[in-house]
């Protein structure tokens, strides 16, 4: 009995705390810990009733007290953050705050989450093992975060054979969505195939952009330069259908949208009418020309308040960072920050030889139009051609256009029967028009049809050569998106860390080398050494 009443308290409360810790580290060694947390809360207790009167004499004395109290405040720190906890838990927020957002979802991914209109299960078919897996289940959480409709399963396809015939897997690493009847399959754990996977199976029409040709358009099939195979790519991959058209046998009615990827020759009097009997019925289009090519389109676009110069933007800011002054870009502050095309758009962009785009003072009734993309203050409109051609090239006031000047444009046409259908404004931006200020549609009323159009002075930016220079592309598949009335539809780029480089100047580098590197260490080793001088002639 003395040696339980003397050793029995220490022992069991050490055998209680290695049980802890076995369950913690190994879990699957939980009935020993078990067996070991029992022994030590016997010990415990009972050398603590052998010994009962110390134990009286020490709660009751000055130490028992402080001991009471520090435990009643360990206590009340644990209660406070276990509740902190359970209501985080609850109602939590996340916050990402690196540069880039990388650990975040798009603000397009996180839309389509939030729109779902039904059930979306999603099968992946990984190994335990499988390279990618940890992080495809930390991107498979985020989508649960923004999403109830979307339910995740991994199944390893070595100890799971009969759902790999079920689902007839052949690789490693596939992932399966479905949605009633719609299924979509990928290979790639990224954030732009995931949700582009989501938007296939929970959209039953699939949209179809037709592309025109026979007038020295860039083709969507051609692989070279001045080819659009990579637009195609880029639309085949959210589900587009991409088709040629010649508008001499008229717009097919499935047709969400038309194309037209700088012509250099002009469409004949036939097709420019089944074009304007197209837009006039609510048609969209996204219309691509370039400098020194006429189209005959002009009369139409004037229709709907816009026109193309003949004129060639030269801007200076292009030619600061070494580039040529003929080739402009469009800053980040040259977006408008209200349309859905630009208003999350971050990116600059590039147009070579591009020609300025003219919005008309008056607006024809019913129309809207937006300044898409504008260039800097220190561009304008060159109209004087052999300066183009030589290089040496001057802003002449009253002939050039001063910057900045448009080089994409939208417009927006409510088709309407009702004798009060609002007129455009009278500014070049329809200013006049309130429902100028509404998010896009919803200035119109429900179910009306509506007229789409989307004009930019310059092609080459969207074909291969310029296709991935900065956001190039990203801003052709969001304008497409949005005259298919699908903004779901997007490029998301992936998102990567970008290096933080200082540079620094000989006379910075001697500086902090002698500061940091050389003077404190010798000040702090200096000053201890002085210290224990000190302390020795005490």
């Amino acid at each position: 009995m003395r040696i339980l009443r003397e050793w029995g308290p220490g022992a069991g409360a050490a055998l209680m705390v290695l049980a802890f810790v076995l369950t913690t580290v190994v879990p699957e060694r939980r009935p020993l810990a078990l067996s070991i947390g029992g022994l030590g809360a016997v010990l415990l207790i009972g050398g603590l009733v052998l010994d009962r009167e110390r134990v009286v004499r020490f709660l009751k004395g000055r130490r028992g007290r402080a001991a009471g109290a520090s435990a009643g405040y360990i206590l009340t720190v644990v209660a406070v953050v276990g509740l902190v906890n359970f209501v985080a838990g609850r109602h939590h927020a996340r916050y990402d705050a690196t540069e880039s957002k990388v650990f975040s979802l798009s603000e397009q991914t996180i839309r389509v989450l939030e729109s779902l209109p039904r059930e979306v299960r999603a099968t992946a078919f990984y190994r335990e093992e499988e390279p990618g897996r940890g992080r495809l289940e930390d991107l498979v959480d985020e989508y649960r975060y923004h999403s109830g409709r979307l339910s995740w399963r991994f199944v390893d396809p070595d100890k799971n054979p009969g759902e790999v015939r079920r689902y007839e897997i052949r690789d490693y690493g596939t992932i399966v969505f479905e949605s009633g009847d719609r299924e979509s399959r990928i290979t790639s754990a990224d954030e732009e195939s995931l949700t582009n996977a989501l938007i296939k199976v929970t959209r039953d029409a699939e949209p179809v952009a037709y592309v025109t040709g026979g007038h020295g358009e860039s083709n969507p099939e051609d692989g070279d330069r001045r080819g659009l195979s990579l637009l195609k790519e880029a639309l085949t991959k959210q589900h587009y259908r991409v088709a040629p058209v010649s508008l001499t046998a008229g717009v097919p009615e499935d047709a969400s949208l038309l194309i037209v990827p700088g012509p250099d020759k002009a469409f004949l009097t036939e097709e420019v009418a089944t074009l304007r009997s197209y837009l006039d019925a609510g048609g969209r289009a996204l219309i691509l020309l370039d400098p020194g090519t006429d189209a005959g389109l002009s009369d139409l676009l004037r229709a709907y308040g816009l026109a193309v110069r003949r004129d060639v933007i030269i801007d200076k800011v292009t030619q600061i960072f070494g580039g040529d002054a003929r080739v402009p870009m469009v800053q980040t502050g040259g977006y408008d920050l209200y349309h859905p095309i630009t208003k999350s758009f971050e990116y600059q962009t590039f147009y070579p030889m591009a020609s300025s785009i003219e919005i008309a003072a008056t607006l024809p009734e019913g129309v809207i139009a937006s300044r898409l993309a504008s260039t800097s203050e220190v561009s304008w409109g060159e109209s004087t051609q052999t300066e183009v051609e030589s290089g040496r090239i001057t802003f002449d006031g009253g002939v050039d256009t001063k910057g900045p000047v448009i080089v994409g444009a939208a417009i927006r046409r409510a088709i309407r029967d009702r004798a009060d259908a609002p007129a455009g404004g009278n500014g070049p931006s329809g200013e006049d028009d309130p429902a100028e200020d509404a998010p896009d549609g919803e200035g119109d009323a429900a179910g009306d049809p509506e007229t789409r159009l989307v004009l930019f002075g310059d092609s080459d930016f969207l074909t291969n050569a310029y296709f991935n220079a900065s956001g190039n592309g990203d801003l052709g598949l969001s304008a497409i998106a949005w005259l298919a009335e699908r903004e779901e539809l997007v490029s998301i780029r992936p998102k990567t860390s970008e290096p933080h480089l200082v540079i620094l100047s000989t006379a910075q580098i001697f500086y902090y080398f002698w500061t940091i590197v050389a003077l404190m260490p010798i000040s702090i080793a200096t000053a201890g050494v002085a210290i224990w001088i000190r302390r020795r002639r005490l």
